[in-house]
């Protein structure tokens, strides 16, 4: 029997008398007496308030739900399913719960009028009357609020409307994730995530098909109450449109099934790794271009005054991976390479293992013009709601590219020409550029979008598409050691971030603090979206450089949120990252405990100064803490306490030790380092 891919274990499932309960690593769904889940335990924490339920209307009154049975309908290794059934005075609920080995679970509700038993039929039980009108279908999810103070959802247009207008915010590119201010009314989003920084709870959905809310602004509400956050999703708040009687026909045979689809997952989806900073990659030609050849460019002396050529340097300085942007490939995103970047890949890849690096290749989202089946894949495209495809960058050699949908024959065509050209050539792993964010579209030459009652075509987001190629890739990848690093782009994918091994973004973040200033940048999003350890996965921060942005200032907010800032430039973004490099891996990582700034209480909240530490548990403890200053103002000092012989303070900004001291001055944007063993009091 095939067995779930590492790190993940075997399933279990036990049944008993109205119960069934499904476990997989660190955490168990129990259904009992009831069609959905009635207790979620992640990490040893049960973080259902109550059951999650259905409540509605029937014939103007309050659904009361009868008969409850769940079962198992199959189980392996990988995945169970569960079949349930409920029915009230006129209606029949039945759902299949299909729960994979990550904890993701595709939920398929559907409910229909209970109809007529045999009896009824042949006349031999009288037929009882009913009405048969369903006014309301609302699915409830209460959860513990001590688990749930922070939310993201995708896409981030339109924003929600707040219970307390003062409290809520404006549009922008961080406002997708934050702390739960009050209560919130969104209208329909694909995906939907609450939880804390340590953990969580998300809700997906491919397309809002069957849903009938009174208001669209209002599909889904997050109620945020005294002891519980009630996530409500108004599947149902007037007439069934699908639901017309025809003319001499019973109701009940006249109305078909309605069927909702969506799915929950508890996070983190798998164990957080050990070390976060194993990896120490160099991305090259990403924001700050190469003109020439990557081959070319990496042979010669790349900083001027050096005899160094780019390979040495990289090595001596001490990447682990080279990351190789989009021109690479002569053909954007396609796995059959052109003659000269045949030669291209093997010289690079050759040259990099001979010095113990490892290399990987950029892929994406995009259908290329210049690729030579475009006309072939044309189909595989993206087509937006508003009619138009839509387009990527123009880049040379000359072409466009065109945003692909996951649920197409290219992209199926892609996850195995990945696989193959991995084994040709030795790449140690595959860059997916956005490639888990979620596009709408509504073509329908590859099966996506829907329509309404009204005749619109309405979107898919493919959540589904895209959890299924990186699967696949990912189950390729993962026993060969090889790494699938995807970029976010600010979507936060969580069921197909199961299948990634380190995530890389900061886009968003870093143009909003170009905008508006260091100062403005909410540490609320920030926590939501790069903790980690909510999610299971770990990051690296993206880092650019604008006028008022450096990558020194990037390290200053990647640090204290557990994060490398990854250089995208072989000059001084890699000197400066080198020798913090050098200092994680000169500290136990492996056997240190995580303190974040937002639970450590070394210093006060309102403190512009962050300190986040690892602390290694022995005789004598030991830590590595990194201290910064992540806001416009400069000179903050603090007061720390170190006890012990041996403290060493590295100073980003000057590339220096400085003297150990009790008060630190920690300029704005700067970083401080601290290796000491003793002891730490604030």
């Amino acid at each position: 029997m095939k067995k779930p891919i590492t790190p993940w274990i075997p399933m279990s499932v036990s049944e008993g008398k109205d119960l069934c309960a499904v476990s997989m690593w660190d955490r168990t769904y129990t259904v009992e007496k009831n069609v959905l889940f009635t207790s979620i335990v992640s990490q040893g924490n049960e973080i259902l308030n109550a059951p999650i339920r259905l409540v509605g209307l029937e014939n103007g009154e309050e659904i009361v739900w009868k008969e409850q049975s769940p079962f198992v309908m199959s189980a392996n290794e990988e995945q169970v399913t569960l079949c349930c059934s409920q029915e009230s005075s006129t209606f029949i609920v039945n759902t299949a719960l299909k729960t994979d080995f990550d904890g993701y679970c595709d939920m398929d509700i559907k409910i229909m009028p209970r109809g007529r038993t045999v009896a009824e039929v042949f006349g031999v039980e009288k037929v009882k009357p009913n009405e048969y009108s369903l006014d309301r279908l609302w699915l409830e999810i209460p959860l513990k609020k001590e688990y749930f103070s922070l939310f993201h959802y995708f896409p981030a247009a339109p924003i929600p409307t707040f219970e307390d207008e003062s409290l809520g915010f404006k549009y922008s590119s961080v406002c997708m994730s934050r702390a739960i201010p009050c209560s919130m009314k969104l209208p329909f989003k694909p995906l939907l995530w609450l939880g804390n920084e340590n953990q969580g709870l998300c809700w997906c959905a491919d397309s809002d098909e069957n849903w009938e809310p009174a208001d669209e602004n209002n599909a889904i509400e997050i109620i945020d109450g005294k002891d519980e956050v009630l996530l409500r999703f108004h599947l149902i708040d007037k007439t069934v449109e699908a639901w017309k009687p025809i003319a001499g026909r019973p109701k009940n045979y006249t109305y078909p099934p309605l069927s909702f689809k969506m799915a929950l997952q508890a996070t983190p989806v798998k164990p957080f790794v050990s070390n976060p900073y194993k990896e120490k990659i160099l991305h090259i030609d990403c924001f700050k271009k190469i003109l020439e050849e990557y081959d070319d460019f990496l042979a010669k002396s790349v900083v001027e005054g050096s005899t160094e050529i780019g390979y040495d340097r990289i090595k001596r300085l001490g990447v682990t991976t080279l990351l190789i942007h989009e021109k690479w490939n002569k053909v954007q995103n396609y796995w059959e390479l052109s003659k000269p970047t045949e030669k291209l890949a093997r010289t690079i890849v050759a040259e990099c293992h001979k010095r113990g690096i490892k290399v990987i290749p950029y892929f994406g989202y995009e259908l290329s013009t210049l690729n030579p089946k475009y006309s072939e894949y044309a189909t595989s495209r993206s087509l937006h709601p508003c009619g138009a495809y839509a387009g990527g960058w123009y880049r040379k050699p000359n072409q466009r590219a065109y945003h692909l949908c996951f649920n197409s024959v290219y992209a199926k065509d892609m996850a195995e020409g990945i696989k193959r050209l991995t084994e040709e050539y030795g790449f140690d792993g595959v860059y997916l550029d956005s490639t888990l964010y979620l596009l709408p579209c509504i073509n329908t030459d590859h099966g996506c979008g829907y329509t309404d009652r009204n005749g619109n075509i309405r979107p898919t987001y493919n959540i589904t598409a895209i959890r299924s190629f990186m699967k696949n890739v990912y189950e390729y990848f993962e026993p060969l050691g090889k790494m699938v690093n995807p970029h976010l782009s600010n979507c936060c994918n969580i069921p197909a971030l199961s299948f990634s091994h380190l995530n890389w973004d900061g886009e968003h973040s870093q143009s909003y603090i170009n905008a508006n200033g260091i100062d403005k940048i909410p540490l609320d999003y920030m926590r939501t979206e790069y903790s980690a350890r909510n999610f299971g996965i770990a990051y690296e921060y993206l880092a650019y450089t604008f006028d008022n942005w450096s990558f020194e200032d990037s390290l200053s907010i990647g640090l204290i949120h557990g994060m490398l800032s990854r250089p995208n430039d072989i000059g001084k973004p890699l000197e400066l990252i080198a020798p913090i490099w050098k200092a994680v891996d000169s500290f136990p990582i492996e056997e240190a405990e995580w303190n974040p700034y937002w639970e450590n209480g070394v210093l006060p909240e309102e403190s512009k100064v962050k300190v986040s530490f690892y602390k290694a548990a022995g005789k004598t403890p030991e830590y590595l803490v990194f201290v910064a200053n992540p806001s416009d103002s400069d000179n903050q000092t603090v007061t720390l306490d170190f006890i012990g012989e041996e403290s060493h303070i590295f100073s980003v900004s000057k590339q220096s030790e400085i003297s150990a001291t009790i008060t630190l001055n920690a300029r704005k944007s700067d970083v401080l380092l601290i290796k000491w063993a003793g002891y730490f009091k604030a």
